[in-house]
């Protein structure tokens, strides 16, 4: 049996599967009558019902974090209600067949991954970053065992059945050989200072031998100090052009005259040059693997996650979409 076959007829057995067991769902008793507007269904998965009150609070979250431009009542706001209900359906989905399957999340797995996420937040910020899009740290941890739960239950039905072969990739290279040329490219440090005045001193200490990197650490004012003006590797337009007019004119070890920018008055030092050149297969091999599987991945996705809504029983209430708690 080859691939192709093995996972469309996955699929099949996959929503097969789903359709018998939702059909047992079906048998729930609907929910009762709401009391209020805000307690009215925008939608039910197989008789869990997600309610306006819950929509709106989700959905304006959702809104507030990314700051999205959008007015209530218009055609845009609709097909963005409608767009982001869709997701939560499927989110539904994800955990019920989580639940199903027996997956959890245990506390010490919600500590790492809140213990990382952390981690990009400078102390005690991150309560005031929830703060800002209203949301208490409770739900937050909430929502991240939930994400948890839903990685672990696509892991399991989806991740688990991508294969990427050494073929593939070899495939992929020697069909998208250009994507793999790599331009001219330096490697340099700076010092920015303010005055000329200033940057013609350091540069002449430089000439007479001064240690570019503790120069640069001492009297540097860009934030790459701390570096010692490390620039890292860059090509051309990857850099103001004051940068690019001058390093790729230097060889290596060459101090710069002094260079003036709308940031200041820069020294730089070219440290490597790096030919044009095309990436070698062995080089690529684990990018090109990445980008293999998660487009598998996406296909495969969008495949399992329709077998499991045609299985499903969703009803949604467009009516009620439209409305706020009351």
């Amino acid at each position: 049996m080859n691939r192709k076959t093995f996972v469309i007829l996955s699929i099949f057995l996959l929503a097969a599967l789903t359709a018998g067991i939702f059909f047992l769902r079906e048998n729930r008793p609907e929910p009762p009558i709401p009391a209020t507007p805000a307690e009215k269904p925008v939608a039910s998965v197989n008789g869990q019902v997600i309610t306006v009150k819950t929509f709106q609070t989700k959905f304006t979250k959702f809104a507030t974090r990314l700051h999205l431009p959008w007015k209530e009542n218009t055609a845009a706001a609709k097909e963005l209600k409608m767009s982001f209900l869709n997701k939560l359906i499927e989110t539904e989905l994800l955990l019920q067949e989580a639940r199903m399957r027996n997956l959890t999340v245990t506390d010490d797995e919600l500590n790492r991954e809140i213990n990382l996420l952390k981690e990009d937040y400078p102390k005690d910020t991150l309560d005031a970053a929830l703060v800002q899009i209203g949301m208490k740290l409770d739900e937050w941890k909430s929502d991240r065992r939930e994400k948890l739960l839903i990685d672990k239950v696509i892991e399991k039905e989806v991740d688990s059945v991508i294969h990427v072969s050494d073929d593939d990739v070899k495939a992929y290279y020697d069909s998208h050989k250009k994507d793999f040329k790599v331009p001219l490219m330096v490697k340099a440090r700076q010092i920015v200072v303010a005055t000329e005045a200033e940057a013609k001193s350091l540069r002449s200490r430089l000439l007479r031998g001064g240690n570019f990197a503790k120069i640069a650490e001492q009297f540097s004012l860009s934030p790459d100090a701390k570096q010692g003006g490390e620039l890292g590797v860059f090509a051309r337009g990857q850099m103001p052009e004051e940068f690019d007019k001058v390093v790729f004119r230097y060889r290596v070890g060459t101090i710069s005259r002094v260079v003036h920018s709308p940031y200041g008055f820069h020294v730089f030092q070219v440290e490597d040059r790096i030919p044009p050149h095309t990436r070698s297969l062995k080089d690529a091999t684990g990018e090109i693997r990445k980008n293999i599987f998660q487009s598998r991945q996406e296909s495969f996705f969008h495949d399992w996650m329709d077998a499991l809504k045609k299985g499903a029983k969703i009803t949604i209430y467009p009516d009620n979409l439209q409305q706020g708690p009351q």
